[in-house]
Protein backbone atom coordinates (compact mmCIF):
# COMPACT_ATOMS: atom_id res chain seq x y z
CA UNK A 1 0.00 0.00 0.00
CA UNK A 2 1.35 3.21 -0.59
CA UNK A 3 1.33 6.81 1.42
CA UNK A 4 0.93 9.97 -0.12
CA UNK A 5 2.56 12.29 1.84
CA UNK A 6 0.11 15.59 2.69
CA UNK A 7 1.70 19.28 3.56
CA UNK A 8 0.54 19.31 7.13
CA UNK A 9 1.57 15.62 8.13
CA UNK A 10 -2.18 14.57 9.73
CA UNK A 11 -5.26 12.96 8.11
CA UNK A 12 -8.25 14.74 7.76
CA UNK A 13 -10.49 13.85 10.22
CA UNK A 14 -13.34 15.15 8.10
CA UNK A 15 -12.35 13.25 4.82
CA UNK A 16 -11.49 10.03 7.28
CA UNK A 17 -15.18 9.79 8.48
CA UNK A 18 -16.54 10.56 5.55
CA UNK A 19 -15.17 7.46 3.73
CA UNK A 20 -15.79 5.47 7.14
CA UNK A 21 -19.06 6.39 6.80
CA UNK A 22 -20.03 5.83 3.08
CA UNK A 23 -18.56 2.39 3.82
CA UNK A 24 -21.20 1.74 6.56
CA UNK A 25 -24.13 2.69 4.69
CA UNK A 26 -23.44 0.43 1.48
CA UNK A 27 -22.63 -2.51 4.25
CA UNK A 28 -25.98 -1.60 5.19
CA UNK A 29 -28.10 -1.26 2.05
CA UNK A 30 -26.12 -4.42 1.08
CA UNK A 31 -27.42 -6.16 4.48
CA UNK A 32 -31.07 -4.75 3.52
CA UNK A 33 -30.87 -5.90 -0.23
CA UNK A 34 -30.13 -10.24 0.67
CA UNK A 35 -32.31 -9.88 3.56
CA UNK A 36 -35.20 -8.69 1.00
CA UNK A 37 -33.84 -11.38 -1.12
CA UNK A 38 -34.38 -14.12 1.34
CA UNK A 39 -37.90 -12.73 2.28
CA UNK A 40 -39.04 -13.27 -1.28
CA UNK A 41 -37.46 -17.02 -1.42
CA UNK A 42 -34.58 -16.29 -3.39
CA UNK A 43 -30.66 -18.38 -3.16
CA UNK A 44 -28.85 -17.35 -0.36
CA UNK A 45 -25.57 -15.46 -1.26
CA UNK A 46 -22.94 -17.48 0.96
CA UNK A 47 -20.24 -15.71 3.35
CA UNK A 48 -17.86 -17.60 5.51
CA UNK A 49 -19.12 -18.74 8.71
CA UNK A 50 -17.47 -16.90 12.04
CA UNK A 51 -17.74 -20.15 13.46
CA UNK A 52 -20.87 -20.19 15.42
CA UNK A 53 -21.35 -23.42 16.25
CA UNK A 54 -25.33 -23.35 16.16
CA UNK A 55 -25.98 -26.27 13.94
CA UNK A 56 -24.92 -28.45 10.83
CA UNK A 57 -26.38 -27.16 7.77
CA UNK A 58 -26.34 -23.72 8.86
CA UNK A 59 -26.40 -20.98 6.51
CA UNK A 60 -25.12 -17.72 6.81
CA UNK A 61 -27.15 -15.05 4.58
CA UNK A 62 -25.14 -11.79 5.16
CA UNK A 63 -22.43 -10.19 7.34
CA UNK A 64 -22.22 -6.46 8.03
CA UNK A 65 -18.76 -4.79 10.27
CA UNK A 66 -19.57 -2.09 12.32
CA UNK A 67 -16.83 -0.17 13.24
CA UNK A 68 -16.92 -0.11 17.06
CA UNK A 69 -15.14 2.99 16.59
CA UNK A 70 -18.26 4.58 15.33
CA UNK A 71 -20.03 2.41 17.94
CA UNK A 72 -18.32 2.94 21.16
CA UNK A 73 -15.96 5.98 22.53
CA UNK A 74 -13.09 4.47 23.42
CA UNK A 75 -13.03 1.80 26.03
CA UNK A 76 -16.48 2.28 26.67
CA UNK A 77 -19.42 -0.57 26.89
CA UNK A 78 -21.95 2.44 26.48
CA UNK A 79 -23.23 2.63 22.76
CA UNK A 80 -22.45 6.44 21.44
CA UNK A 81 -25.25 8.11 19.81
CA UNK A 82 -23.72 7.91 16.59
CA UNK A 83 -23.94 4.28 17.37
CA UNK A 84 -27.45 4.57 18.15
CA UNK A 85 -27.78 6.38 14.53
CA UNK A 86 -26.64 3.72 12.98
CA UNK A 87 -28.50 0.58 14.52
CA UNK A 88 -31.52 3.16 14.31
CA UNK A 89 -31.13 2.87 10.62
CA UNK A 90 -30.25 -0.67 10.35
CA UNK A 91 -33.66 -1.94 12.31
CA UNK A 92 -35.68 0.78 13.12
CA UNK A 93 -37.79 0.30 9.74
CA UNK A 94 -40.78 -1.73 10.79
CA UNK A 95 -41.38 -2.44 7.35
CA UNK A 96 -37.97 -3.44 5.72
CA UNK A 97 -38.31 -7.09 7.38
CA UNK A 98 -35.03 -7.16 8.85
CA UNK A 99 -36.58 -8.03 12.23
CA UNK A 100 -38.83 -10.67 10.57
CA UNK A 101 -37.77 -13.92 11.67
CA UNK A 102 -40.75 -16.20 10.35
CA UNK A 103 -39.10 -18.91 7.89
CA UNK A 104 -42.22 -20.89 7.07
CA UNK A 105 -41.67 -23.69 9.31
CA UNK A 106 -38.41 -25.48 7.58
CA UNK A 107 -35.64 -23.37 9.01
CA UNK A 108 -35.03 -20.61 12.05
CA UNK A 109 -33.74 -17.09 11.33
CA UNK A 110 -30.80 -15.76 13.65
CA UNK A 111 -29.41 -12.77 14.10
CA UNK A 112 -25.56 -13.65 15.47
CA UNK A 113 -24.02 -10.23 17.36
CA UNK A 114 -20.32 -10.94 17.37
CA UNK A 115 -17.99 -8.54 19.55
CA UNK A 116 -14.35 -8.48 18.28
CA UNK A 117 -11.60 -6.34 20.17
CA UNK A 118 -8.19 -5.29 19.02
CA UNK A 119 -5.03 -6.92 20.99
CA UNK A 120 -4.25 -4.18 23.50
CA UNK A 121 -4.70 -5.13 26.59
CA UNK A 122 -5.49 -8.45 28.85
CA UNK A 123 -7.52 -11.07 27.20
CA UNK A 124 -10.00 -11.85 29.14
CA UNK A 125 -10.82 -8.28 29.69
CA UNK A 126 -11.08 -8.06 26.15
CA UNK A 127 -13.52 -11.47 25.92
CA UNK A 128 -15.23 -9.65 28.50
CA UNK A 129 -15.27 -6.27 26.33
CA UNK A 130 -15.99 -7.81 23.72
CA UNK A 131 -19.19 -9.66 25.58
CA UNK A 132 -20.48 -6.30 26.89
CA UNK A 133 -20.20 -4.48 23.35
CA UNK A 134 -22.45 -7.18 21.67
CA UNK A 135 -24.60 -6.66 24.55
CA UNK A 136 -25.45 -3.03 24.11
CA UNK A 137 -26.07 -3.60 20.33
CA UNK A 138 -28.30 -6.14 21.26
CA UNK A 139 -30.47 -3.48 23.66
CA UNK A 140 -30.72 -1.44 21.21
CA UNK A 141 -31.90 -3.86 18.46
CA UNK A 142 -34.39 -5.24 21.01
CA UNK A 143 -36.07 -2.29 21.15
CA UNK A 144 -37.24 -2.45 17.71
CA UNK A 145 -38.84 -5.89 17.69
CA UNK A 146 -40.26 -8.20 20.55
CA UNK A 147 -39.08 -11.55 18.69
CA UNK A 148 -35.49 -9.93 18.97
CA UNK A 149 -34.33 -11.99 22.44
CA UNK A 150 -35.80 -15.07 21.26
CA UNK A 151 -33.37 -15.20 17.48
CA UNK A 152 -30.59 -13.42 18.88
CA UNK A 153 -27.52 -15.23 19.40
CA UNK A 154 -24.38 -13.28 21.62
CA UNK A 155 -20.78 -14.02 20.74
CA UNK A 156 -16.90 -12.27 21.91
CA UNK A 157 -14.24 -13.04 20.35
CA UNK A 158 -11.34 -10.37 21.77
CA UNK A 159 -8.69 -10.66 19.25
CA UNK A 160 -8.88 -14.08 17.94
CA UNK A 161 -10.83 -13.78 14.84
CA UNK A 162 -9.01 -9.47 13.18
CA UNK A 163 -10.08 -8.33 10.33
CA UNK A 164 -6.58 -7.07 9.76
CA UNK A 165 -3.55 -8.94 11.90
CA UNK A 166 -1.09 -6.67 12.89
CA UNK A 167 1.93 -7.16 11.30
CA UNK A 168 4.72 -8.12 13.07
CA UNK A 169 7.37 -5.58 13.38
CA UNK A 170 5.20 -2.70 11.88
CA UNK A 171 5.26 0.85 12.39
CA UNK A 172 2.77 2.27 15.02
CA UNK A 173 0.51 3.85 12.09
CA UNK A 174 0.13 0.59 10.30
CA UNK A 175 -0.41 -0.90 13.63
CA UNK A 176 -3.06 1.41 14.53
CA UNK A 177 -4.91 0.99 11.28
CA UNK A 178 -5.19 -2.51 11.66
CA UNK A 179 -6.31 -2.67 14.96
CA UNK A 180 -8.95 0.08 14.54
CA UNK A 181 -10.20 -2.13 11.78
CA UNK A 182 -10.43 -5.15 14.70
CA UNK A 183 -12.55 -3.20 16.92
CA UNK A 184 -15.89 -3.84 15.53
CA UNK A 185 -19.01 -5.85 15.82
CA UNK A 186 -20.44 -8.03 13.16
CA UNK A 187 -23.96 -8.80 12.77
CA UNK A 188 -24.36 -12.53 11.17
CA UNK A 189 -27.92 -13.20 9.39
CA UNK A 190 -27.66 -17.13 10.02
CA UNK A 191 -30.34 -19.48 8.80
CA UNK A 192 -30.84 -22.26 11.33
CA UNK A 193 -32.37 -26.02 9.47
CA UNK A 194 -34.64 -27.12 11.49
CA UNK A 195 -35.64 -31.21 11.40
CA UNK A 196 -38.87 -32.75 9.54
CA UNK A 197 -41.08 -32.67 12.44
CA UNK A 198 -39.11 -30.55 14.70
CA UNK A 199 -40.93 -28.07 16.85
CA UNK A 200 -40.26 -24.35 16.71
CA UNK A 201 -39.70 -22.77 20.58
CA UNK A 202 -43.51 -22.55 21.76
CA UNK A 203 -45.14 -24.54 19.26
CA UNK A 204 -46.08 -28.39 19.28
CA UNK A 205 -45.04 -30.71 16.88
CA UNK A 206 -48.41 -32.78 14.79
CA UNK A 207 -50.55 -34.74 17.53
CA UNK A 208 -49.21 -33.28 20.42
CA UNK A 209 -50.92 -31.16 22.78
CA UNK A 210 -49.57 -28.39 25.51
CA UNK A 211 -49.50 -29.11 28.71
Amino acid sequence: MRFRRRASGKKGHGALWSIIYIDLMTQIMAFFVILWSVEHGSKLTATPSLGTGVGMGDQTARMVDLPGDVLFASGQTSMAPDGKAILDKLFGDADSGVLSFDQGGLAQRKLVIHGHTDDVGIKDANFQLGYQRAYAVYQEIRRHSKEVPDHIILCTHADNTPSRPVPPGSDRTVANEARSKNRRITIEDLVVATKPGEAKPGETKPGETKP
